[in-house]
């Protein structure tokens, strides 16, 4: 009897361990969940109890502006000038705030000042298939240095010419005439970048009444058009994606150690980062919404509530899907661009019409 009762006494204490490992991972309550207007999701967080590690760490810092005399909370990644401007559960990427590379002359072709951008990536890489390195300017030649976490160095350029103003054609992809643009290069984890603009002809001689500057940056694919006004000044800050990811392992690693595992929404599975860098995301099942990082963080979505297919809003909803409800004396699956619904036979019609005058008439 107390060999049994010290079994029981044991199992419970190895579960308990067990449940304290799993949760181990997970938010605390009443943990800040934004930093100014940016929502700041779990594994991120502001504090160290507030994020999964140090690697997730987001720096909330009050900052003045000489404009309107008033102070605001803004996100950076630690150690870095890198202001953090949206946070995608879903897509695995972070989107921040990085500065624009610039040369500018004199009139007589002077080199007066040359800013070159040099950003280390400590913890999440540059995504190569979400950016693109943009030079501006019409005797420009824009340079990106990288380098990898294998160690190699990879290079990438382009060149930005023109010799009127009227040359340029605005708000549209850059092709060369005042703006050019050209791919990261791919296949690589990408850790460290310096990108850099100068003069590859007369030092602006010629444009310099129109364009006394060249500016080279990287931006978010699709997020930059060009403007007259851009070949005068360009002083500012463009959106560009870096790559996450949970740890060093594989989906199927990880799993192996429940402690540590982050995905904890039962509703949750676990994916590949796009990265070539190990690692792994996690997402809501189809059907669930939510912040599949957080026990129980996945919500059913009532797809007849939000958007659905059904026909004639006989739309019926499951815990993860939902389904379409034809008209009695009707039969197909009640969506559009299904079989919709369509009068059964006659005969059958005329069954269930009975039936339902029947039911009427004696209950």
């Amino acid at each position: 009897m107390a060999l049994q009762y010290s079994k029981q006494l044991l199992l419970m204490v190895v579960v308990a361990v067990f449940h304290t490992k799993a949760k181990a991972a997970t938010q605390p309550p009443n943990c800040p969940t934004k930093c100014g207007s940016v929502t700041i999701p779990f594994p991120f967080g502001t504090t160290k109890d507030c994020s999964l590690d140090n690697t997730f760490l987001i720096n909330c810092n009050e900052t003045s502006s000489t404009t309107s005399n008033s102070t605001t909370l803004i996100p950076f990644l630690p150690n870095t000038n890198q202001s953090v401007l949206n946070i995608s559960l879903e897509n695995g990427t972070l989107r921040v705030a990085w500065p624009v590379a610039s040369d500018c002359y004199t009139e007589k072709g002077t080199l007066m000042n040359q800013k070159l951008q040099d950003i280390n990536m400590t913890y999440f890489p540059l995504s190569p298939t979400r950016n693109k390195l943009i030079a501006v300017g019409c005797d420009t030649v824009g340079v990106f240095f990288a380098t990898g976490s294998d160690g190699e160095t990879y290079t990438s350029g382009c060149v930005a010419l023109c010799n009127r103003r009227d040359d340029i054609v605005v708000n549209e992809s850059c092709s060369g005439t005042g703006c050019c643009e050209v791919s990261i290069p791919h296949g690589h984890v990408l850790t460290e970048v310096v990108y850099a603009s100068r003069s590859i002809f007369k030092n602006h001689l010629v444009v310099h009444n129109f364009n006394p500057c060249g500016y080279a940056f990287l931006v978010e694919d699709g997020n930059y058009r060009l403007a007259y006004k851009d070949l005068v000044e360009l002083e500012m800050e463009f959106p560009v994606l870096l790559d996450w990811a949970i740890g060093n392992k594989t989906c199927e690693q990880a799993k192996k150690d429940i402690s540590s595992y982050a995905c904890k929404a039962d509703k949750s599975t676990c994916h590949q980062a796009a990265t070539k860098k190990l690692g792994y995301l996690c997402k809501c099942l189809d059907g669930y919404r939510g912040n599949p990082y957080l026990n129980h963080g996945c919500q059913d979505i009532d797809e007849c509530e939000e958007s659905n297919d059904c026909v004639n809003r006989t739309c019926v909803n499951r815990p993860g899907s939902y389904y379409c409800k034809c008209p009695t004396g009707y039969e197909g699956d009640g969506k559009r661009n299904g079989t919709r619904c369509s009068l059964k036979s006659r005969k059958e019609h005329m069954l269930i019409i009975a039936l339902s005058e029947y039911n009427t008439s004696y209950p």
